[in-house]
């Protein structure tokens, strides 16, 4: 079977009769939309589709396929359903997507995120799935869908910095709620309309009768404040501009989850801020309590997030959301902040690329692909298991700083490349098992990151802390293949109008390295003209759709079908 990587290229550009319709697999996804458990016939269905809409070339992300899939709260029924299809596929969807594949002509590639080894979901403390199903723990509950390797290593994770925080952080008493509002424009929200709830467990929520009095000030902005989804430049408010400041006071609450909402039921709300920087806690001298916010948002389990009868997600990773302290509480999410002491001594669940233990795990997943077969191994950074509101905290492991000591030097400078060169080792370590088992290895390269002016909502998907040594890769040969990645807020004249784009594709044509454009799938109108205008730019080598589960629908009785069978055609016409 020829593979892109392998094709003639004319002066320097992959030739169009080798550009390739690629499709990547995000399984749980696809496991978790079907309406019964995902069987072999299924995937053979999914692969008979794809070939049929032209695509030449599979990714199939993995989850521990072939080692039992990840741990799940197989008490949702999202989630059984996820964990009876692993069962029923043997544990191993990959081995099953390897055998249909090549069945109808594909390619397919294992792909692996080494990072994405335990998703930012976490149960509270307090509630029934916390109990039985909670894995290691963070400030709020208990993380839950995870690899068993974190689960049975959770100090291998990524690691915070010590010796910053108060070592009796956690029994400090509140004496002092502030809550800052981003103008100084009057608000409705008086003493008589601000309530104050807490818990010990962050699980249903119980309304403090006490007394308290709150003074109204007007303070300077203490930071620039940027919104999560901001780009370069904008803000919503600059440090030093003057902030209607009320402060809550009389009180010395030692509960460990504080939460301060109003009891209005109706708008129009005006006491507005971003959810980190709406409420701080003060101890009893007035000084500002380190710790960690929830605002009622949630990436997973939106529907069960309510601070009365459950419980709320700390420490999101999606810090920056524009809120409004005052607008109706009803849903139990909204209109709220509430506060917990001190930071999380890891990431929920990735991995540190310095500790020799992860290595060895990461290159062990790299051999379980290629025993299933694949054509070739894709490795992408971007994952969601370090998400935190404070991302330059972490990379503080004692293996990074003992490798920092030996170079004579302890600063972020010399931790940032201590683990760049340990991720990059990674990848040439790979490469060698790989290439030794006659396969190739592909790189995502992460364009919405290796940049100096980095979108503000992405920091939750790459390291902090960590160089992107990316164009070392392609200089050493690293790649047999490079795939464009690129996210919001970016449009999609990004990858023809970017310098730094353009610079990878110089690098990659350099080297010989066919370049793929990977396309998240938000308006599938679009798709034929854009898939046009890669086709006939010359630079790239492929097209790939992200994901399957947003244009494929599993069936009941094996069945796959194409949710949107016009535009696929219409997609076919392009590459004829």
């Amino acid at each position: 079977m020829k593979n892109v990587s392998e094709s003639q290229t004319v002066d320097g550009k992959p030739s169009r009769q080798d550009f390739a319709l690629e499709a990547l697999v995000d399984f749980p996804d696809d496991a978790i939309c079907a309406p019964e458990p995902i069987t072999p016939a299924h995937i053979d269905a999914m692969m008979r589709r794809l070939a049929e809409c032209g695509v030449r070339r599979v990714s199939w992300i993995i989850y521990c396929d072939g080692r039992g899939g990840f741990l799940v709260p197989d008490h949702d029924p999202k989630f059984k359903n996820m964990a009876q299809t692993y069962q029923g596929l043997g544990q191993n969807p990959l081995l099953v997507a390897v055998e249909a594949a090549h069945r109808h002509g594909l390619e397919i590639y294992g792909c692996f995120k080494p990072y994405e080894t335990g998703g930012s979901m976490l149960f509270p403390e307090g509630s029934y799935e916390g109990m039985v199903y909670g894995r290691p723990s963070q400030i709020g509950g208990r993380m839950t869908w995870m690899d068993p390797f974190v689960a049975d290593h959770p100090h291998l994770r990524i690691k915070r910095r010590s010796g910053d925080l108060p070592a009796n952080i956690q029994h400090i008493p509140i004496c002092g709620l502030k809550l800052r509002k981003l103008d100084t424009l009057p608000t409705r929200v008086t003493r008589d309309h601000l309530q104050i709830w807490v818990s010990d467990l962050n699980f249903r929520y119980r309304r403090l009768d006490i007394p308290f009095t709150v003074t109204e000030t007007i303070e300077p902005c203490p930071r620039d404040v940027q919104e999560f989804k901001a780009v370069t430049g904008q803000y919503l408010a600059r440090k030093g501009e003057p902030q209607r400041v009320l402060t809550l006071s009389g009180f010395s609450l030692t509960d460990r989850y504080v939460l301060v909402t109003t009891d209005f039921t109706e708008g129009p709300a005006d006491f507005a801020n971003t959810d980190l920087e709406l409420l701080s806690a003060l101890d009893a001298q007035g000084r500002e309590i380190p710790g960690v916010i929830a605002s009622g948002k949630a990436i997973w389990l939106q529907e069960k997030v309510d601070f009365r009868h459950w419980g709320l997600m700390f420490d999101l990773g999606q810090a920056g959301q524009p809120m409004h302290l005052d607008e109706p509480n009803g849903d139990g999410r909204k209109g709220i902040i509430a506060f917990a002491r001190g930071r999380n001594e890891y990431l929920p669940g990735a991995l540190c690329e310095t500790e020799p233990e992860v290595q060895a795990y990461w290159l062990s997943q790299v051999q379980l692909m290629l025993d299933s077969g694949v054509d070739g191994v894709e490795i992408r950074e971007s994952n969601h298991s370090m998400h935190t509101s404070h991302t330059e905290e972490y990379g503080f492991n004692e293996v990074v700083l003992e490798k920092c000591r030996q170079r004579g030097q302890v600063d972020l400078a010399t931790i940032a490349q201590v683990r760049g060169e340990a991720f990059t080792d990674f990848l040439a370590r790979a490469k060698a098992i790989i290439h030794g088992r006659g396969k190739k290895m592909r790189i995502d390269f992460q364009m919405d990151w290796y940049r100096p002016d980095q979108p503000r909502q992405r920091r939750l998907a790459y390291p902090a802390n960590r160089d992107c040594q990316w164009r070392e890769w392609i200089e050493r040969g690293l790649a047999d293949g490079a795939i464009l990645r690129f996210f919001s807020p970016y449009t999609f004249d990004f990858i023809f109008n970017d310098a730094l784009v353009r610079e990878l594709g110089e690098r990659c044509r350099g080297k010989g390295i066919p370049l793929t454009v990977n396309r998240y799938i938000h308006d599938p109108a679009d798709l034929p003209d854009e898939l046009r205008r890669v086709h006939q730019d010359g630079r790239f080598a492929g097209f790939v759709l992200y994901e399957t589960s947003n244009f494929l629908k599993i069936k009941p009785g094996g069945e796959c079908d194409l949710t949107i069978p016009d535009l696929y055609k219409g997609l076919q016409n392009v590459l004829r």
